[in-house]
């Protein structure tokens, strides 16, 4: 116990030594996050809550769970925080290192999950429902060689308003290893959420993953692709809406062999006063032969006065490649609406219907590869966010067949 607490002393120790995310850091230019004291608490931990830190597990419908091994580690124990923290490297010294310090200084409990190989596909729901004021809940799933699993990780409103949330996940996949991680983020208004989600794909690995996240008081949407073994692939889509809210997607792709692929697409709908940040960083190390990447960045101001802010970047450090990236910012076109109306439809229902096909789109493109049941509801969650964020009905939704 006593060297659980002062790994976390420590931590604090090297956040406080160092200082928290400056003034000016290019990653956080457009939205600084909040100060350091936002996200340790008042100094001393908390009651660690639930047994199971928050998270809730079980496998979907046509699916299996048999090749699944689930640990729930409480890191203020030595052993078992050992246990939890086995092969994660230490925060890297990169501008969201700070997040990642604050983490380790807050840490109780953590869930590690564990797919092995065989015949069938690993589908899994995990929900997380927060259940401490200032939390920093911790995931490591590991997808063992030649594993397939699809994932839904859901993350619900708190109960009590003013929650503070630094999640940090870890997904390593394994040689030949595949997975599908669907994400839906839905934070209360007046919530502080910071979520960096940690991939490193060994060879002939494929990551595939969709967000559909809202907005709040601020929100950290933070990914980092490590493509290490020839022939790795990671895609990302999301959607992410705001209105009178704050959300910055920050998506980083390091292809570090040959044959890796990446691509990011973003749709960003913002309205009121809502302020969105979609920063695309794809970085391509010398001797990546064939490595391909593409970002693609839209944003579409739905009413008021928002700020969109669309960053495509590449980096590359080697001749034989294939590389894109855009970004296009405006509003629905009028053509677009004109035919809508022709069906019947108000102004409102009409911009819904246009927003949630592009946004399905978006999830259609990323997930190419995947058949999605429709028990998942996954569409019909994308057309219930659009028409939420424009106070329209949500359309009727057929089943989605990737």
């Amino acid at each position: 116990m006593d060297m659980a607490c002062d790994e976390a002393l420590l931590a604090r120790e090297h956040l406080l030594t160092h200082g928290w995310i400056a003034p000016g850091v290019e990653s956080f230019r457009h939205l600084p996050p909040p100060g350091v004291s936002a996200w340790l608490g008042g100094g001393e931990l908390a009651d660690a809550g639930d047994m199971r830190g928050g998270w809730t597990f079980d496998s979907l419908p046509g699916g299996t769970s048999g090749n699944l091994q689930v640990r729930l580690l409480d890191a203020r124990d030595a052993r078992q925080r050992q246990q939890l923290l086995a092969d994660l490297a230490p925060p890297a010294d990169d501008e969201a290192a700070p997040f990642a310090w604050a983490h380790r200084a807050l840490l109780q409990r953590g869930l590690r999950l564990e797919i092995a190989a065989g015949a069938e596909t690993t589908w899994l729901h995990l929900a997380h429902q927060p259940s401490l004021p200032v939390e920093a809940p911790l995931l490591v799933l590991d997808v063992h060689p030649g594993a397939r699993c699809v994932l839904l990780e859901a993350h619900a409103p708190a109960a009590a308003p003013g929650l503070v949330q630094n999640l940090q996940v870890h997904v390593r996949l394994g040689a030949g290893a595949s997975l599908q991680h669907l994400r839906i983020v839905r934070p209360g208004a007046g919530e502080q959420r910071a979520h960096q989600v940690h991939l490193r794909a060994e060879r002939d690995a494929r990551y595939a993953q969709f967000l559909l996240a809202a907005g709040c008081g601020y929100h950290l949407q933070r990914n980092v692709f490590e493509l290490q073994g020839p022939g790795a692939e990671a895609q990302a889509g999301a959607v992410v809406l705001g209105t009178d809210s704050v959300l910055d997607l920050q998506m980083l792709a390091h292809h570090a062999a040959p044959r890796t692929r990446s691509g990011f697409e973003v749709l960003a709908l913002a309205r009121g006063a809502a302020r969105l940040v979609a920063n695309a960083r794809t970085h391509i190390a010398p001797g990546c032969d064939d490595a391909q990447t593409r970002q693609r960045l839209a944003g579409i101001p739905t009413g008021g006065q928002p700020k969109l802010v669309l960053r495509p970047h590449l980096e590359i450090h080697h001749d034989q490649v294939q590389a894109a990236h855009g970004a296009t910012w405006g509003a629905v076109p009028e053509e677009a609406l004109f035919l809508a109306r022709q069906r019947g439809l108000d102004e409102v229902t009409a911009r819904a219907l246009i927003l949630t096909g592009l946004a399905q789109a978006v999830l259609a493109r990323t997930m190419a590869d995947t058949a999605l049941p429709g028990h998942l509801r996954v569409e019909a969650d994308l057309a219930a966010a659009v028409a939420s964020h424009l106070g329209a009905a949500a359309p009727a939704q057929e089943d989605f067949h990737g």
